[in-house]
């Protein structure tokens, strides 16, 4: 694709790319009149968020020719997870009342607290080095701090805002100015009074940044005819816990690991599909209301239509979870993902099922 040198790479660049190819594919090539063509968007790292927001955001059942699923590997669906005031970036807190709803600040109507906060009773694997690189180059992804907070570029966006203020830098927490733009229209200068004691500065410093609460939601919008696409979220295994983490745990008998909990390809990957499964499942139950044909759906459907699995660090699929997990053999089809393992092959697999119907 042809591109001057003053086309900066950083973000919306990749979205605008992205959707200038796929509008090219629809153009050239849709299948003739009352015929229909399936289309999967397929990505990985950087191209996984990509993929993901052009698939939720152009899957149309109705259409002749749109997207009707996609495959991720190794995605960062949230990108402000990675700014200072996210939670998973707080130091655990610890319980100050016996009386449920009131541990952590939360009172008992709160939302469930945010993907990576977690009380005194949780203990938090290290992060993923691989995860923690591509935080390092958010800055040079993204230019501006906004650009984390697009959804296109976090998909988890599309279903709850992300409870956060902007910050003026991806490094420092936002200040009680970041939070004076964010609530307030007007000029500073014209909210105090010419006779106030206050200067503008002195006014700053007294105001108590407060993020806004995170909340759900409605996607695809209820006017819309867009429909979550089937979608298959692969990550990398997590690294295993370090010895000392695990002598803590023994310790602390009622403490837990939580790997969730922590910087990696699989928080991202089930907080995204969390998400999904979610819409699909209010869906499903909207329609039975009038869809006499839904009867008969399986009660996991969202799950079946929202699907993540783990895979070795070399790109083989890992089989049945846990310590006692095997890998799986296979070559397959290249998919652009790490070639020597089965994760190709386990992308041909689910294609074929979902190409076959």
């Amino acid at each position: 694709m042809a591109r001057t040198a003053t086309t900066p790479l950083h973000w919306p660049t990749p979205l605008h790319d992205a959707m200038q190819g796929y509008d090219w594919i629809l153009k050239n090539l849709a299948p003739p009149e009352y015929k229909r063509r399936d289309v999967y968007t397929c990505g990985s790292y950087l191209g996984a968020s990509l993929a993901t927001s052009i698939a939720l955001t152009e899957s149309y059942p109705h259409e002749h020719m749109a997207v009707r699923g996609c495959v991720a590997l190794n995605g960062i669906y949230n990108w402000t997870m990675f700014l200072p005031d996210h939670p998973i970036n707080q130091p655990p807190k610890k319980n100050r009342s016996k009386n449920k709803g009131e541990d952590d600040g939360h009172r008992s109507n709160d939302p469930k607290p945010p993907l990576g906060s977690s009380s005194s009773s949780t203990l938090r694997p290290p992060p993923d080095p691989a995860v923690l690189k591509l935080k390092q180059q958010a800055g040079a992804l993204f230019s501006q701090p906004d650009g984390l907070f697009d959804p296109f570029a976090s998909p988890c966006l599309f279903f709850q805002t992300p409870g956060l203020l902007v910050p003026r830098t991806f490094t420092e927490p936002a200040t009680a100015a970041d939070y004076y733009r964010a609530t307030m229209s007007m000029a500073l200068e014209d909210f105090l009074s010419p006779d106030d004691p206050l200067t503008a500065e002195e006014f700053l410093r007294l105001v108590r940044p407060r993020a806004p609460r995170r909340s759900a939601v409605a996607f695809p919008p209820w006017n819309s005819t867009l429909k979550i696409p089937e979608a298959l979220l692969l990550h990398t295994a997590v690294p295993a816990p370090p010895p000392s983490l695990l002598r803590r745990r023994r310790r602390r008998a009622k403490a837990r690991v939580d790997a969730l909990a922590t910087d990696s390809f699989r928080a991202q990957a089930e907080a995204l599909a969390r998400a999904m499964r979610r819409s699909v499942d209010k869906e499903l139950k909207e329609r039975r209301l009038w869809d006499p044909h839904l009867e008969g759906i399986p009660a996991d459907e969202a799950t079946r239509r929202v699907q993540v699995s783990a895979v070795g660090a070399g790109g083989r699929r890992r089989v049945g979870g846990g310590e006692g997990a095997q890998e799986g053999d296979g070559e397959g089809k290249e998919f652009g993902f790490p070639p020597g393992g089965d994760a190709n092959r386990f992308v041909q697999d689910w294609l074929e099922d979902r190409l076959g119907r």
